[in-house]
């Protein structure tokens, strides 16, 4: 009997443990396998402060958030009499919530999806980082093309930036020469907000 009861606790244990296990591995990690967040999921409103001259109109609201990673091109060129680095463009890569590469930021700066939608940006308004060797933050208008992600962005803002400043001068040696400078940041895309339900 004692040996009867023995085998039915020691199977009992096995499919409590089996289940157990079942479970872990059914718990998966969810969303985090897709391609990332698409346009239209929730995207939280950054904390830029009160008085920040960067923030999207109040009838946008943000529907897609990507990671820039890249570089800043300057060129050295001669102004008043001295050497300085003057911008010439973007170039970076576009990495959705999983890292994944989904897009490039390049010249005038645009914003070019792999599903074939784009952007083309003025910039509208800028402040300071919160260190100086970090590229300012921005409020960008947009135009957009195609059909896909960026489909009826009008603003994207660049904030957390990282790196991408020049030495503040060059010298004649360097005059013509070409400088890429390292930094990421994040982009927020945003686009009319949604008519409240009645």
């Amino acid at each position: 009997m004692n040996l009867l009861l023995s085998q039915i606790r020691s199977r009992a244990g096995l499919a409590v443990g089996s289940a157990l296990l079942s479970a872990c591995a059914s718990v998966g990690p969810g969303p985090a396998v897709t391609a990332g967040p698409a346009k239209g999921t929730a995207v939280a409103t950054p904390n830029l402060g009160l008085f920040s001259s960067i923030k999207a109109p109040s009838d946008r609201e943000p529907v897609l958030k990507l990671a820039a990673r890249g570089v800043q091109v300057f060129r050295c060129e001669k102004r008043d009499g001295q050497g300085v680095w003057v911008f010439r463009q973007p170039d970076a890569e576009l990495l959705d919530a999983t890292g994944k590469v989904v897009g490039r930021h390049g010249a005038n700066f645009s914003f070019e999806h792999v599903d074939g939608s784009r952007l083309v940006a003025t910039i509208v308004a800028h402040e300071d980082a919160p260190k100086a060797s970090d590229l300012r933050w921005l409020l960008m208008t947009t135009r957009s093309f195609g059909k896909g992600a960026f489909d009826g962005v009008t603003h994207v803002q660049r904030i957390n930036t990282n790196g991408g400043m020049p030495p503040a001068s060059c010298d004649a040696a360097h005059a013509g020469r070409v400088l890429r400078v390292d930094f990421t940041s994040d982009f927020l895309f945003y686009t009319l907000r949604a008519t409240p339900a009645q």
